[in-house]
């Protein structure tokens, strides 16, 4: 057994192979955003940002999925317009949000509300 664990550890992918598995399991830093807990207002000059850096998005055919904070969030292929800007750990405004995706300002602050309620992501004024 110790002969094989040392066959094991010594695999030069072992580290790539666990931080591939660590992506999208990362919690985030909690933060709240009050006073958008219950809903994200459509509201264009709202900042958002995920609560974690080590998000993880996977384009298929029919749906967009995002590992992050701990949860997988499913979105339709629109969607990843909309998650590209965020996963590449910038705050953005949720109007630049909704004209990159092509997507109306109350569909995009649905789709950011979902994250929100998932704890992966921050809106507000001053972020």
């Amino acid at each position: 057994m110790r002969k094989r664990l040392a066959e094991l550890l010594d695999d030069p992918e072992l580290i790539a192979r666990y931080w591939t598995a660590m992506d999208g399991q990362a919690v985030g830093r909690m933060m709240p955003s009050l006073p958008y807990i219950d809903a994200v207002p459509a509201d264009g000059g709202l900042r958002v940002r995920l609560t974690t850096a080590r998000a993880v998005p996977d384009v298929g055919e029919d749906t967009v999925t995002l590992s992050a904070a701990g949860s997988t969030f499913e979105f339709a292929p629109e969607a990843e317009a909309v998650l590209r800007p965020l996963v590449d750990a910038r705050t953005v405004d949720l109007a630049a949000l909704a004209d990159t995706a092509g997507l109306a300002l109350e569909d995009a602050a649905g789709l950011v509300q979902e994250l929100v309620a998932g704890q992966a992501a921050v809106v507000g004024s001053l972020l």
